[in-house]
């Protein structure tokens, strides 16, 4: 049998589960408490966050914020209460066999260092390449040009005029010709002696600057020695104190949202926004560091000095390649001197290096709060990252651009829908150190109002996207907490909480049968930031254009950087090859390679993947006017799909991989409100033609026959399952699938009772009498919109050994079922449906059911604004259900 599905049948699956949990610093006695509520959830792991700050965005948050950048640094973290916390937490956890993470820095965004950088070394904090100039109208003789001050912070490096390109007859990449006139010898003092030539000329004061810096005290990610003073800050004193824990207990480091974080400097442009910071953008200063010339005249093959205002402004011909050049140059010194030092750190030390950057809206291959590329700015961890946060994701919105609590209050479902879960996954397939593990942090700063149901869809999101690691953010041991909610658990008062654990028990399991295999995707897309970095605004099409064509055509991918094709010797990506046809990376396989459009691509991944194209590799070049129709057709004609799904069911998302003889798949129905029933044809073997499929969440399992290759699928919205093809004899024993299609009303009368939040387990009677068909919202016209608790309905019912089952209908938003005292479960997402044949007993059933709102109803927070609250409770149809006949 394969070994993973064993585990499952087995419940010996491993730990995939690692949440947050918040240290504020004032909550020593509750310690124990809350590490014993971690583990009863389901989780065997957790990571622990230097998280002072309980007002988030409010005005408490701002004022400490304000303190700690001003101050640099948080005297807890790392000091005598920090130690003594972490002893404490250690020992629970050890006592559990837990594993424990600890987020790397006083707070987030990493790289604050914890003070130290402002405190103990300001000569490492980071530098910036900024510009000012002025155009003037020659001829002049002996004209003067102001410059700005220059001291130990703002270092000026050089100055040049250009001649300026009329506007009538300037492209957008060429505002001046690159014919530079080197005017640094005329400097005196504050002054620049020019004598203009005729003509218009633009004069550029390029400074070496501390200014334009959004973490003006933070380390400089392109220094080693800079980001040293983070180690020596975090991970030698902790080392120091818990080497014994190391690579038993203490799992490893995790950095959060680090970033290059230059800022706006220049007045004569506007800002763009966080997001959308790249080069090419007049007005932003640049990350620099004074081997970055040397780099890009490396790569270029002459000096790029004197063109370096190309950064900002068009020079020609050479604008995209001094770009791409300058961007080339960070990238890698960020992938060498951050992340690898901290990641060979974590390995010489026995534990693992993990985290993720900003990844939002397109920021994961810019600048600002992102790290210019998303594979090398993570080459060096064990893991790949990213996060779900901010109502990034909503259920249903695939189509929509939808509001957000993050940055500019808008997310796209472009990039969110379809390519963040896959940058991850990509990673993991084809990363040398990453070894198949994708991590996400879910779930944080959606408020109360995301209940259980949402949290299955965004987990399901996940792992059908192939990421296989979670930090459910977060548990706090502060409630009411108003920094970023839900938390779970909320300190005994949470009424998701036995949902939220069976999603933890359904995420491991999950999560374990869909690892250590070998994902297998038809397409793989090439990576658009070495595109975007060389070609004006428009002229270097996204990665999630292709990809959602793909993806709604269920045809899965992965997404490719071109340092797997251009042979960078320092990258730790796999390197492409042609073999048979295929394009192989590791061990990943894919039938076609499709390229985004763009103006201009680097020549030397030019000549890359024309060498694929001559090896045999289907390669499809999009241009700008490409289709989806055209896309797919191109697509078809190299025979480059494997799944075949009969009819229209575009949020229907497979995956599919392959351990030994073993095929693993996974079906998810991401719509909200449209069930699939459908045939799908998958890509089997003759002795493959038997297979178990699984419904984790509510531990079932079935057989099915596969003999054509065809199986029947039929989901519920929200509903997903997995299977698993073999060989006959390598599979369990299950019985055939159940059908349940013969339902009445079941006709029951329900003694209705409540337990609000702030009286858990006190139940007191709500209505004397509600029969089925009266069920109604106990938040609804007729309830109490204010009600945050659990609900209890108990009925009884004549009954017969017979098969028998129970739909509740709509149910807001988790239930728990017993039957004659019975245990049946949790449910936390349709169908809620509970098979009662093995409890039934001959005469009088008790049936009592218990429905858990959320906290949002109650605790009013932020967050929760931007979702909409579900009924609470039973609403039904109730209806029993029984086998077809024959």
């Amino acid at each position: 049998m394969y070994e993973r599905l064993k585990d499952v049948f087995d419940n010996r699956e491993d730990n995939y589960m690692l949440p947050f949990y918040w240290q504020h610093g004032d909550h020593y006695d509750t310690i124990p408490e809350e590490v014993e509520r971690i583990y009863r959830s389901g989780a065997r792991a957790f990571c622990v966050e230097s998280r002072p700050h309980r007002d988030f965005c409010g005005e408490g948050w701002w004022r400490d914020m304000d303190r700690i950048l001003a101050e640099a640094e948080n005297p807890d973290f790392a000091g005598p209460k920090w130690w003594q916390d972490m002893d404490v937490i250690l020992d629970e956890a050890r006592k559990r066999d837990m594993k424990v993470w600890i987020l790397d820095d006083d707070h987030f965004p990493t790289g604050h260092a914890a003070g130290h950088i402002a405190k103990d070394h300001p000569e490492l904090r980071k530098w910036q390449l900024v510009e000012r100039h002025v155009d003037v109208m020659g001829p002049l003789t002996d004209a003067l040009l102001l410059a700005d001050k220059t001291n130990e912070e703002n270092i000026l490096l050089g100055v040049y005029a250009y001649p300026r390109v009329p506007d009538r007859d300037s492209a957008i990449l060429e505002d001046c010709r690159p014919e530079p006139l080197c005017l640094t010898e005329g400097m005196e003092g504050d002054f620049l002696r020019f004598a203009v030539p005729e003509g218009c000329w633009r004069v550029f004061f390029l400074y070496k600057s501390r200014r334009g810096n959004d973490h003006p005290d933070y380390i400089d990610m392109l220094r080693e020695e800079s980001v040293r003073v983070l180690i020596d800050a975090v991970y030698e004193p902790h080392y120091a104190h818990y080497a014994r824990y190391f690579g038993n207990t203490i799992a490893g480091f995790f950095s959060d949202e680090p970033s290059l974080g230059n800022g706006w400097f220049g007045s004569h442009s506007r800002d763009m926004g966080m997001y959308n910071r790249r080069v090419g953008m007049p007005g932003l200063a640049l990350p620099w560091n004074d081997r970055i010339p040397g780099m890009m005249a490396e790569a270029l093959g002459y000096d790029p000095s004197s063109l370096l205002p190309a950064l900002w402004f068009g020079m020609g011909e050479k604008t995209g390649e001094l770009r791409h050049a300058y961007m080339d140059a960070v990238t890698k010194l960020y992938r060498d001197c951050f992340t690898r030092q901290l990641g060979g750190w974590c390995a010489e030390h026995g534990v693992q290096y993990i985290g993720h950057i900003i990844e939002d809206m397109n920021a994961h291959g810019r600048l600002g709060c992102s790290a210019g590329h998303y594979f090398r700015s993570l080459d060096g961890q064990h893991m790949s990252g990213i996060d779900i946060v901010l109502h990034q994701i909503i259920p249903g919105m695939a189509d929509w651009t939808h509001t957000a609590t993050a940055f500019g209050n808008n997310a796209d479902p472009a990039f969110f829908d379809y390519v963040l879960g896959k940058l991850a996954s990509s990673f993991a397939h084809i990363g040398t150190e990453t070894e198949g593990r994708a991590m996400c942090e879910v779930f944080g700063a959606y408020g109360w109002a995301e209940g259980a149901p949402v949290m299955k869809w965004l987990l399901d999101y996940l792992l059908v996207r192939g990421v296989n690691r979670f930090v459910p953010h977060a548990f706090s041991p502060a409630f009411p907490d108003p920094d970023c909610p839900p938390h779970f658990g909320a300190a005994g008062k949470d009424p998701q909480y036995d949902g939220f654990s069976a999603l933890m028990k359904y995420g491991n399991r999950a999560a374990h049968l869909l690892s250590g295999g070998v994902h297998r995707a038809d397409a793989a897309i090439l990576y658009h930031a070495d595109a975007e970095w060389m070609n004006r605004d428009g002229g270097a099409m996204l990665t999630q254009v292709p990809a959602k064509t793909l993806y709604d055509a269920h045809i899965d991918f992965d997404i490719l950087p071109a340092d797997c094709f251009t042979g960078d010797s320092g990258s730790r990506v796999y390197p492409a090859r042609a073999e048979n046809g295929c394009l192989v990376v590791g061990n990943a396989r894919y039938r076609v390679l499709v390229i985004p459009a763009a103006e201009m691509l680097p020549e030397k991944l030019e000549k890359a993947l024309t060498e694929m194209k001559d090896a045999g590799v289907p390669v499809i070049r999009m241009d700008f006017k490409t289709s989806p129709t055209e896309l797919l057709e191109a697509v078809d004609a190299v025979s480059a799909r494997s799944v075949r799904v009969e009819g229209d069911y575009p949020l229907l998302r497979i995956c599919h991989y392959t351990s030994g003889s073993a095929e693993i798949f996974m079906f998810v129905n991401e719509s909200v409100s449209d069930p699939v029933h459908t045939s799908v044809r998958l890509p089997l073997s003759g002795e493959q033609s038997r297979g178990v499929v699984l419904d984790m969440l509510h531990d079932g399992a079935y057989s099915v026959d596969a003999e054509d290759g065809t199986i029947r699928l039929d989901l519920t919205p929200n509903q997903s399952v997995i299977a698993v093809f073999d060989a006959a004899d390598n599979l369990p024993a299950v019985p055939e699938q159940k059908m349940w299609t013969v339902s009445e009303d079941a006709g029951l009368t329900f003694r209705v009772e409540t337990a609000s939040y702030d009286r858990a387990g006190a139940y007191t009677l709500f209505d004397e009498a509600m029969p089925a068909d009266r069920l109604y919202s106990v938040t609804g016209p007729k309830g109490d919109p204010a009600f945050s608790g659990t609900v209890r309905y108990t009925a009884s019912f004549e009954g017969k050994r017979e098969a028998l089952a129970v739909d509740l209908g709509e149910v807001g938003q988790t239930s728990r079922l017993w039957l004659n005292g019975r245990d049946l479960g949790v449910r936390v997402c349709p169908p809620y449906r509970y098979d009662l044949t093995d409890a039934l007993i001959e005469g009088e059933n008790t049936l009592v059911i218990e429905a858990a709102n959320t906290l949002a109803n109650a605790v009013r927070d932020h967050f929760s604004s931007f979702m909409a609250i579900p009924a609470s409770g039973i609403l039904g149809p109730v209806r029993f259900l029984r086998l077809e006949r024959d």
